[in-house]
Protein backbone atom coordinates (compact mmCIF):
# COMPACT_ATOMS: atom_id res chain seq x y z
CA UNK A 1 0.00 0.00 0.00
CA UNK A 2 1.66 3.55 -1.17
CA UNK A 3 1.92 6.34 0.98
CA UNK A 4 -1.21 8.49 -0.34
CA UNK A 5 -3.86 4.87 -0.12
CA UNK A 6 -2.34 4.62 3.88
CA UNK A 7 -3.68 8.24 4.23
CA UNK A 8 -6.46 8.61 1.52
CA UNK A 9 -4.71 11.34 -0.32
CA UNK A 10 -4.25 10.99 -3.81
CA UNK A 11 -2.16 13.60 -5.82
CA UNK A 12 -5.06 15.64 -7.15
CA UNK A 13 -6.20 16.72 -4.10
CA UNK A 14 -2.88 17.41 -2.63
CA UNK A 15 -2.56 19.56 -5.88
CA UNK A 16 -5.73 21.68 -5.25
CA UNK A 17 -4.83 22.20 -1.31
CA UNK A 18 -1.13 22.47 -1.38
CA UNK A 19 -0.50 24.47 -4.39
CA UNK A 20 -3.78 26.39 -5.04
CA UNK A 21 -4.78 27.16 -1.61
CA UNK A 22 -8.58 25.40 -2.78
CA UNK A 23 -10.52 24.93 0.95
CA UNK A 24 -12.69 21.66 1.69
CA UNK A 25 -15.32 23.84 1.10
CA UNK A 26 -14.04 25.33 -2.28
CA UNK A 27 -13.25 28.82 -0.94
CA UNK A 28 -9.67 29.91 -1.37
CA UNK A 29 -6.88 30.26 1.17
CA UNK A 30 -3.24 30.20 1.36
CA UNK A 31 -2.36 26.80 3.76
CA UNK A 32 1.06 26.02 4.93
CA UNK A 33 2.75 22.29 4.73
CA UNK A 34 1.11 22.19 8.22
CA UNK A 35 -2.15 23.36 7.61
CA UNK A 36 -2.55 21.04 4.66
CA UNK A 37 -1.19 18.46 7.24
CA UNK A 38 -4.50 18.64 9.65
CA UNK A 39 -6.58 18.80 6.98
CA UNK A 40 -5.23 14.97 5.77
CA UNK A 41 -5.24 13.90 9.52
CA UNK A 42 -1.09 13.68 9.44
CA UNK A 43 2.13 15.62 9.52
CA UNK A 44 4.16 17.84 7.53
CA UNK A 45 7.07 15.02 6.72
CA UNK A 46 4.40 12.59 5.51
CA UNK A 47 2.78 16.01 3.42
CA UNK A 48 6.64 16.45 1.99
CA UNK A 49 6.91 12.95 1.40
CA UNK A 50 3.96 13.05 -0.85
CA UNK A 51 4.74 16.20 -2.72
CA UNK A 52 7.85 14.02 -3.65
CA UNK A 53 5.86 10.81 -4.40
CA UNK A 54 3.62 12.71 -6.63
CA UNK A 55 6.41 14.76 -8.28
CA UNK A 56 5.20 18.17 -7.07
CA UNK A 57 7.47 18.66 -4.90
CA UNK A 58 9.41 22.81 -5.54
CA UNK A 59 12.32 21.09 -8.00
CA UNK A 60 9.68 20.08 -10.29
CA UNK A 61 7.61 23.57 -10.12
CA UNK A 62 11.28 25.18 -11.12
CA UNK A 63 12.33 22.86 -14.32
CA UNK A 64 9.19 23.11 -15.69
CA UNK A 65 6.92 25.06 -18.10
CA UNK A 66 4.04 25.40 -15.81
CA UNK A 67 3.52 28.73 -14.57
CA UNK A 68 2.53 27.98 -11.15
CA UNK A 69 1.99 31.95 -9.68
CA UNK A 70 -0.17 32.36 -12.83
CA UNK A 71 -2.34 29.29 -11.59
CA UNK A 72 -2.38 30.42 -8.19
CA UNK A 73 -3.80 33.86 -9.13
CA UNK A 74 -6.10 32.69 -11.25
CA UNK A 75 -7.53 30.04 -8.26
CA UNK A 76 -7.50 33.16 -5.85
CA UNK A 77 -9.27 35.72 -7.91
CA UNK A 78 -12.02 33.04 -9.34
CA UNK A 79 -15.40 35.00 -9.97
CA UNK A 80 -18.07 34.21 -7.49
CA UNK A 81 -20.15 31.11 -8.86
CA UNK A 82 -17.03 30.18 -10.19
CA UNK A 83 -16.08 26.39 -9.12
CA UNK A 84 -12.42 26.20 -8.07
CA UNK A 85 -12.25 22.45 -8.43
CA UNK A 86 -13.24 22.74 -12.19
CA UNK A 87 -10.79 25.14 -12.99
CA UNK A 88 -8.06 23.03 -10.94
CA UNK A 89 -8.77 19.84 -13.27
CA UNK A 90 -7.45 21.79 -15.94
CA UNK A 91 -4.61 23.94 -14.37
CA UNK A 92 -3.52 19.86 -12.76
CA UNK A 93 -3.82 19.03 -16.66
CA UNK A 94 -2.06 21.95 -17.78
CA UNK A 95 0.77 20.65 -15.18
CA UNK A 96 0.82 16.70 -15.83
CA UNK A 97 1.65 17.93 -19.25
CA UNK A 98 4.24 20.72 -18.72
CA UNK A 99 7.42 20.14 -20.50
CA UNK A 100 10.52 19.73 -17.89
CA UNK A 101 13.36 22.93 -18.91
CA UNK A 102 16.52 23.46 -18.34
CA UNK A 103 17.29 27.25 -16.35
CA UNK A 104 20.56 28.92 -16.52
CA UNK A 105 20.63 30.58 -13.41
CA UNK A 106 23.58 32.48 -14.35
CA UNK A 107 21.73 34.12 -17.09
CA UNK A 108 18.71 34.53 -15.07
CA UNK A 109 20.51 36.48 -12.36
CA UNK A 110 22.50 38.78 -14.73
CA UNK A 111 18.80 39.69 -16.24
CA UNK A 112 17.43 40.32 -13.24
CA UNK A 113 20.66 42.39 -11.84
CA UNK A 114 19.85 44.45 -15.17
CA UNK A 115 16.49 45.01 -14.29
CA UNK A 116 16.65 46.18 -10.59
CA UNK A 117 19.53 48.80 -12.14
CA UNK A 118 16.95 50.18 -14.75
CA UNK A 119 14.22 50.53 -11.76
CA UNK A 120 16.67 50.88 -8.84
CA UNK A 121 20.24 52.39 -10.12
CA UNK A 122 23.43 51.73 -9.74
CA UNK A 123 24.43 50.74 -6.10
Amino acid sequence: MSLGERYGIDAFRLFCAYHLGITEEGGYRFQNIHQVARRFGTNASVIRQLLTDFRMDPEVFVHSDFEMADAQVDVMMAPEGVSRLEMAREIYARFRSARPRTRDWVAELASDARENEKIFGRR
